[in-house]
């Protein structure tokens, strides 16, 4: 099997992990768990493989003040808040329609590189933009105004602190120490932040049944640490641009569940504002790859300029 396939079935399977998300948080709730010690197992178990695979795999953990300091940010606005309201928006739409809301982030992370970056807009981001929104203005119509509305905000609130999350992981000093050695900290910190969490809200739930924890271990294995894992693990063969691409069937994979496991109707509404969403994450998605194969097709001229 070529590298290249190899690393397309790692980030197709880590979407698919990814997109089960909604299926194992659900039946957790269904145990009587509250979000916020959901959140805190998750994460603690997650941390504790993050940091079994970094010790088999000999990966240095350790990061200066400055990195501390943008981890810190970014496990707070990233992984904290971006899961806090993408779980909490379960309990008000369906989870294949707040999956696809999340996944706009794309779009919404192009719109805070244009006004902090200064990036232009061009046509083809403001027709992803326009389908984006033509989307969302199909899931908050209809039936059930309100509640559709407060799961809707919730699930785009994600996506948008998720955005931020990128912008700040995107920070030059973060790039200089190993992919798994951020995720190490982030579940880390984000563990700590919802441990502290916990205590000044209803506390810890420790009423762990057997079916709880087989899918809270189940969420913190398979939809946390492995689809994180085989995600870096897949792009380092695919490139960034292509693994985002493969990603677009992670809201695929929340839908089918919702559908099949908990019988969520998709009706005709509901099906074109997900086609609308995702259409505009692909050319979003598309145009960066372009983009980067311009800008290192003009690099390859300009050097072959200059030994002419």
């Amino acid at each position: 099997m070529g590298a290249q396939a190899k690393g397309t079935i790692m980030v197709l399977l880590s979407a698919i992990f990814f997109g089960l998300l909604p299926f194992f948080a659900i039946k957790t709730y269904a145990e009587g768990f509250d979000i916020n010690s959901l959140l805190l197992y998750r994460y603690g178990f997650a941390f504790a493989l993050i940091g079994l695979f970094c010790a088999y795999k000999k990966i240095s953990i350790q990061i200066n003040k400055k990195q501390f300091s943008l981890l810190l940010i970014a496990s707070f606005v990233g992984t904290m808040m971006t899961t806090y309201t993408l779980f909490l928006s379960y309990q008000y739409i369906s989870s294949g329609l707040a999956s696809t809301l999340h996944f706009v982030y794309p779009i919404i992370t192009l719109v805070l590189a244009g006004i902090i970056y200064k990036e232009k807009l061009t046509s083809r981001k403001i027709i992803a933009l326009t389908l984006s929104l033509l989307g969302i203005a199909l899931v908050s119509v209809g039936s059930g105004l309100t509640i559709n509305v407060m799961g809707v905000l919730l699930a785009l609130v994600s996506g948008f602190f998720y955005a931020l999350y990128i912008l700040c992981l995107a920070n030059a000093e973060l790039k200089k120490i190993s992919p798994f050695t951020v995720v190490f900290w982030i579940f880390g910190i984000t563990a700590l932040l919802f441990f502290v969490k916990c205590l000044f809200a209803d506390g810890i739930n420790t009423n762990l049944t057997g079916t709880a924890l087989f899918y809270i271990v189940n969420l913190s294995f398979w939809s946390t640490f492995l689809a994180v894992v085989l995600f870096y693990l897949g792009m380092k063969y695919t490139g960034p641009g292509n693994a985002s691409l493969l990603s677009t069937l992670e809201p695929l994979t929340g839908i089918l569940a919702g559908a099949f496991v908990f019988n969520e109707v998709m009706d005709l509404k509901s099906f074109l504002a997900i086609s609308l969403i995702l259409t505009s994450v692909l050319i979003v998605i598309q145009y960066g790859k372009k983009a980067k194969y311009k800008w290192l097709f003009h690099r390859t001229t300009v050097r072959r300029l200059k030994r002419a």
